[in-house]
């Protein structure tokens, strides 16, 4: 089989997959749709499965096979356990076991995400937009209003009120309200721009179809 019959093939491949994405406008939750997000999965597992095997498993093999030395063998011992703990969680004796690796990898992945996201993400662009020169107003602004949502959320233990109900504070009730503003404003231009942006590669993608079939029609 030739190279071009083999893109026609890959076309109509990706063409019927995209039409199946969308049906889900159409029909709902159907057949269609069903197939196109399960094979976008297996896939995806597949893959990954490959990533991890040739990156990981394969790499800690080719190391232990030729130098297992003590100090190394030991190094590569603690991944390779914790994922074998993994396979435990198929037994109801020894699922907690599997459970405290999901739990340390939850917590690491968790930790190093949030110390990126304040000393990578939040804090330079607080620092930088406040002591921006051009604008200050607006750096305040951004600053203030990004104080707000992170106060919307609730650290403190409540207080009992006179009606004997747990509330807030009248001026935790306040910055709250006010938090919670701003992230249903930033959360509806989220939303507006995720819509555009998929309108526009809607059209982008049926025009890449025409142009890709019109080469294969007499």
């Amino acid at each position: 089989m030739d190279a071009e019959r083999l893109e026609l093939i890959g076309l109509i491949i990706g063409l019927t997959l995209t039409l199946c994405i969308y049906s889900y406008l159409f029909i709902g939750d159907r057949l269609p749709y069903r197939l196109a997000i399960h094979i976008l999965v297996g896939a995806s597992a597949a893959y990954a499965a490959v990533i991890v095997i040739r990156q990981v498993v394969q790499p800690v093999y080719e190391t232990i096979r030729q130098d297992p030395t003590p100090a190394d063998a030991i190094y590569l011992v603690v991944p390779i356990l914790l994922a074998l703990f993994l396979l435990l969680r198929r037994l109801r004796a020894a699922i907690w076991i599997g459970n405290t690796t999901i739990g340390l990898l939850v917590g690491v992945g968790a930790a190093v995400a949030l110390l990126g996201a304040l000393s990578g993400t939040l804090l330079p662009q607080l620092t930088g937009n406040i002591t921006n020169a051009d604008s200050p107003v607006r750096g305040v602004t951004i600053a203030v209003l990004a104080a707000l949502v992170l106060l919307s959320f609730q650290f403190t233990t409540f207080h009992a009120s006179s009606s004997g109900l747990w509330e807030r504070a009248p001026w935790q009730r306040a910055v709250s309200l006010l938090g919670r503003a701003v992230l249903m404003i930033t959360f509806g231009a989220l939303f507006a721009t995720t819509l555009n942006t998929s309108f526009v590669l809607l059209a982008d993608r049926i025009l890449f179809f025409m142009n890709a079939l019109s080469r294969y029609l007499p």
